[in-house]
């Protein structure tokens, strides 16, 4: 089996809330648990986890950019990152056995790409490793089945299959859509209504034939009568013989015939909608495509000046590949050889340029003469389209009338022919001739049309060629119709086999993963909590592709959603065991868990059943777990192994770093650093002794007033030290001056007054606050703190339940405490004294 692929380090640098560098080494210990109260920044490393596989380098409720309620990308970079000139990035390390791949994820700029190692790594997450608790309920409550379904689908890749029963159902409701639709049928209704004047509503070839019989033919020759609607019917033909002898007995025939001649010749059309005329005929397409060879051929003429050495047109292509590369180029010309330098160009990118020139005035010619050659083309067909045309005109026309027209149609003629040898003869009088003619006609057909009234053969003829044509289309609407059910039916059929297949196929996986769901469910719920059910719609159901969660909650009560029934921490279980669920069982390749407070809604025994549960059942994945309940952050401490666990409190977020971690506690050399750069260390001595203070506070056990609500897990220095004094003095315990010195750190911290120590020096000798005052101060602190050293050196202390007094927390030395003498101070790094915030 291939080795996993887990974080092997995580580094955040002016990203959300961490300003200064912070890296998470996880290279021995795995798994880590951060505990802090909202709003210290916590979150942030499960963001940086987020963004650094995200596809669009954001956060999901950040969005791609800023809108509505969306900060967008801008709200990655910490506030104070552009001030101080640090660039937001999220580094990180992969390992996959012994190989490490390291990379890094700008946030800010655009585009923000993902790294390729976490492109790698990301392949291994089937399911979201991510899981906050603020999208549990939504997962249950608020997710639509066919979302859900989705979601479960992806996780077991049946994303294929998702897509073939998508595609089927959308393809059966489209034809029975259409199948079902009667637009076609109503316009051809509407259209059957008009043109039987409202006799015949719907079509039926028996009361059209009726309609046509009486309405249409029988006012010209109620003897005579279709029997077929039909263009081969012996009636139909007949129509068609008394429209030609109608035409001929009024000279219609004829008129149209000469109109004919006249509109292949010329037509100039204005839109009915306005704008320009439109002209067409044969005289139009020759007029034009002559003024388009003549803009050829001067265009050619001048491309022909400019390209005059196309004779060289092979050498300049060879020389272009000879100086095409400067490192390669030849030192001098080739043919007279000229040293490079001492040509007219006087250099080879001068040269090149020069030959890009000539070759581009070539191509520029090229172009020029094809599109010349395309005009003669179509000036040619234009010439004899005109020739073809002309004739049947002039034959119109009677050589008797004294007509002048038919003669200068005839010099016309000739003077076509002569082209291309002679130029094309002017055409303004015979376009003018024929614009008159063909008016004059138009007024003539229309004329006799008015004398012959409304029932004429042609009118009658052109009605019945309308319901014909009519027919056709209500055949094809029938057969569409017909074929669209069809096809319906063979789709539901074939749909239903294949999407009782797929239900199968997802049905069996769903099984395999509600197995380890109810597992998960029932540790952190109890044994006695009722199975979850996942189950895809009834068989008979034409939607397959929804998913619902349900549970037997009583017997009159079956299948039900979770969500009317449960309470609000059983809901997230649900939600909560079935993502674990599927990342174990999907995610072997990549098996990181992120947990961002998953614990809101739980009492402490279902906290303690989470611990419990993760330690039972995820002790092959790296969790990376944050929470601001510090009771269960205690339970983890307990119940997770201490070999792959690392726990970690943040106890401040300072604006010019960023949170502040129990490791991050002020060390001496901090404090000397301070000093050494000539500035105070008064702050940093403060917060060195309120953190010792909670440590010894912690180690001893001591007894402290219940805080208000809003400071629940916020004390005082001066609580702290009166908390600690007291229990001193009931166990009858001293510590000793420091020889040579007025200890008023020794006094105050029995009497619990030291609120201002620190910071606020205000009693002499250290009332100005000078640096040496400052040293002085913490020499006398030093002393102080090292009569709390146990005997083995160490400095942590615990006090079990049933001990009046605390003992060395080391379990292999575990000596009653006592003041060690001052005499002796041992040399302790401040940062392990009393650490209060170092989770072993």
């Amino acid at each position: 089996m291939a080795d996993p692929t887990l974080i092997h380090s995580l580094t955040l640098e002016g990203f959300r809330a961490y300003l200064q560098p912070k890296t998470f080494d996880f290279s021995k210990k795995p798994c880590l648990a951060i505990f802090a109260p909202n709003g210290l920044g916590k979150s942030s490393v499960i963001d940086a986890l987020e963004f650094l596989f995200s596809e669009h380098g954001t956060l999901e409720r950040l969005g791609q950019r800023t809108l509505n309620n969306q900060a967008g990308p801008p709200a990655l970079m910490n506030t104070g990152a552009q001030a101080a000139g640090i660039a937001p990035v999220v580094k990180f390390t992969t390992s996959t056995g012994k190989t490490k791949a390291e990379g890094s994820r700008a946030a800010v700029g655009n585009p923000r790409p993902i790294h390729a190692a976490a492109t790698a790594m990301k392949a291994g997450f089937v399911v979201p490793p991510i899981i906050r608790g603020y999208t549990l309920r939504t997962f249950v409550e608020s997710h639509s089945p066919e979302n859900r379904y989705n979601d479960v689908a992806d996780w077991l890749q049946l994303s294929p299959l998702v897509e073939v029963q998508k595609n089927l159902r959308l393809l059966r409701r489209d034809v029975k859509a259409a199948a079902e639709s009667t637009t076609e049928q109503d316009r051809i209704a509407g259209q059957l209504r008009t043109e039987t004047a409202q006799a015949v509503h719907a079509w039926d070839d028996a009361a059209v034939l009726g309609f046509i019989n009486s309405s249409v033919i029988g006012p010209l020759d109620p003897s005579l009568t279709l029997t077929t609607l039909a263009a081969g019917d012996e009636g139909y033909v007949e129509v068609g013989k008394r429209v030609e002898a109608e035409e001929k007995r009024v000279g219609l025939a004829g008129l149209k015939q000469i109109r004919n001649s006249v509109v292949a010749l010329w037509q100039k059309t204005v839109p009915e909608d306005g704008g320009d005329a439109i002209v067409s005929g044969a005289i139009a397409a020759f007029g034009k495509a002559l003024a388009v060879q003549a803009d050829a051929k001067a265009t050619e003429a001048v491309e022909r000046d400019k390209a005059a050495g196309t004779v060289f047109r092979s050498v300049w292509k060879e020389a272009e590949k000879l100086f095409a590369d400067v490192a390669a180029a030849p030192d001098a010309c080739p043919v007279c050889a000229t040293a490079i330098g001492d040509t007219a160009a006087g250099s080879v990118p001068a040269i090149r340029d020069l030959l890009q020139t000539h070759l581009e005035e070539l191509q520029s010619y090229n172009d020029a003469k094809a599109a010349l050659e395309d005009a003669e083309t179509a000036a040619t067909q234009a010439h004899n389209q005109l020739v073809a045309r002309l004739p049947a005109m002039i034959e119109h026309l009677s050589a008797d009338d004294g007509d002048w027209f038919k003669n200068a149609l005839i010099a016309y003629q000739a003077g076509v022919s002569r082209w291309p040898a002679a130029d094309a003869p002017a055409s303004d009088a015979i376009v003018a001739e024929l614009e008159t003619r063909l008016a004059d006609l138009d007024q003539d057909i229309a004329d006799i049309q008015a004398k012959q009234g409304e029932h004429t053969w042609v009118k009658a003829k052109a009605s019945i060629d309308r319901l014909l044509k009519l027919q056709k289309e209500v055949a094809l609407a029938t057969r569409t119709a017909e074929q669209l059910n069809a096809l319906h039916e063979a789709l539901v059929t074939q749909a239903t086999l294949v999407s009782g297949k797929i239900r199968e196929k997802v049905q069996s996986l769903l099984d395999t993963l509600q197995a380890p769901m109810n597992d998960i469910y029932k540790e952190i719920q109890g044994a006695n909590a009722k199975p979850i059910r996942l189950e895809l719609p009834g068989e008979d159901d034409t939607n397959q592709q929804r998913m619902q969660l349900v549970i037997d909650f009583a017997e009159n009560r079956p299948s039900v959603a979770p969500g009317g029934y449960l309470s609000d921490s059983q809901i997230h279980s649900v939600a909560l065991a079935l993502r674990l669920a599927a990342i174990k069982k999907f995610n072997g390749a990549a098996p990181m868990i992120a947990l961002d407070d998953v614990v809101t809604s739980y009492d402490a025994d279902h906290r303690r059943a989470i611990g419990a549960m993760l330690a039972k059942m995820f002790t092959n994945s790296q969790i990376i777990l944050v929470t601001h309940d510090e009771r269960f952050f205690n339970h983890l401490k307990d119940q997770l192994a201490a070999k792959d666990w690392q726990f970690t409190r943040i106890i401040g977020l300072d604006p010019a770093s960023g949170p502040r971690f129990a490791d991050h506690k002020v060390s001496d050399e901090m404090i000397a650093d301070r000093w050494a750069k000539g500035d105070s260390a008064a702050n940093e001595m403060r917060q060195a002794e309120e953190e010792w203070l909670l440590g010894i506070a912690r180690g001893f056990g001591v007894n402290v007033r219940i805080r208000q609500l809003e400071k629940a897990y916020s004390y005082e220095r001066s609580e702290l030290a009166s908390a600690i004094g007291g229990f001193l003095r009931e166990l009858k315990l001293t510590p000793a001056d420091v020889p040579g010195v007025n200890n008023r750190f020794i006094t105050s911290l029995i009497k619990g007054d030291i609120e201002n120590f620190g910071s606020h020096f205000q009693d002499g000798p250290y009332g100005d606050g000078s640096v040496g005052d400052e040293q002085t101060r913490w020499d006398e602190f030093k002393r102080f703190r090292a009569q709390f050293e146990c005997v083995c050196g160490r400095t942590k202390y615990k006090r079990p339940f049933g001990l009046s007094k605390p003992v060395c927390a080391h379990e292999k030395c575990e000596t009653q405490f006592a003041f060690r003498s001052p005499k002796e101070p041992a040399v302790v790094p401040l940062e392990s004294a009393g650490n209060p915030t170092s989770e072993a």
